[in-house]
Order: C-alpha cells, then sequence, then structure tokens
C-alpha cells in the first residue's frame, strides 16, 4: 500500500512541476517580450541594431584607445576584448535576458550572446579602421558555425529507438 502512495505522490508531484515550468516559461516569454521594447534597461541605453551599437561603443571609447585598435589586428582585438568590453556589452546591453538589440540578432538568426559580442568588437575594429561592416556576411559566419555544431553534435548522440 505504501508503494502505491508514493508512486501516485511521485505522480502528483510531477504534474505540479510541468505546470510550475510552464507557468515560468510563460512568465518569462512575457518578460522577453515587454524587454524587447525598451530602449533603457537598468537606466542604460539600449542600441536597436548594429550601427547604433558600434556607434555608441565608439563613444563610449576614448582615442587612445581605438589607436591601439589600428596597431592590431581584428582577430586579436575580438579576442582580447570579449571578456572585459564583450562582458560589459552582454551585461549592459540584456544579450541574455533579452533587449531590443538582442532580439534584432535573433530576428537575423543569431541568438548566441557570444556570437553578438564577437560581431559587435569585429564591428568596431572595422569602424575604427575605416573598413566595410559586411554585417550579412559576419551573421551568415555565425548562423553557419552554430549549425554545424548542431549538426555534429546530432551526428554524435545515440538513437533511442529507430
Amino acid at each position: 500500500m505504501l508503494k502505491y502512495i508514493f508512486i501516485l505522490y511521485r505522480c502528483l508531484f510531477s504534474v505540479s512541476l510541468i505546470s510550475a515550468q510552464a507557468v515560468n516559461e510563460q512568465e518569462l516569454k512575457q518578460k522577453y517580450d515587454a524587454r524587447i521594447k525598451l530602449s533603457r534597461i537598468d537606466d542604460v541605453y539600449i542600441p536597436k541594431n548594429t550601427e547604433d551599437a558600434l556607434e555608441q561603443l565608439f563613444k563610449l571609447s576614448d582615442s587612445t584607445g581605438r589607436n591601439k585598435m589600428k596597431a592590431t589586428t581584428e582577430d586579436i582585438i575580438a579576442s582580447k576584448l570579449h571578456f572585459s568590453l564583450g562582458r560589459w556589452i552582454e551585461l549592459n546591453w540584456s544579450l541574455v535576458e533579452g533587449s531590443r538589440l538582442s532580439h534584432y540578432y535573433r530576428l537575423k538568426g543569431m541568438s548566441h550572446p557570444d556570437d553578438i559580442v564577437d560581431l559587435l568588437l569585429r564591428g568596431l575594429y572595422r569602424k575604427v579602421n575605416g573598413k566595410e561592416l559586411d554585417e550579412a556576411g559576419l551573421i551568415k559566419k555565425y548562423v553557419d558555425k552554430r549549425k554545424s555544431e548542431h549538426e555534429v553534435e546530432l551526428r554524435k548522440a545515440k538513437t533511442i529507438k529507430s
């Protein structure tokens, strides 16, 4: 008898967890939908697109920092600044929780915050050095990279039942 009570308890507990999860997902979606419409989050201006983001980063940087960017390569800048300026971008522009900037990229097929940060750092480097941004090319590179990684994971996965 105790065994059946335990099974009943587990079933009821599982149902309550599933319904709680559905409520949490609905709340998260509502919060996300509200956040992507805001021009400011926590009193920080949120850029609306790549061009706006690069303009903001250009304003936030000083001429000394921009001159240092000119003295090195794009790959080094993207790597070295990823965990400093890149982290600032991720946190302040709410790339994980959702913002109008992260939503802009999501609509273009990008959702990974590291990819967005990398694109913006490379974009800043290109702006400082007077090079063309090629946003579409960069976005395609990140989307293709994530798709390829996903396909590799799918090939590695074990088939449960065929």
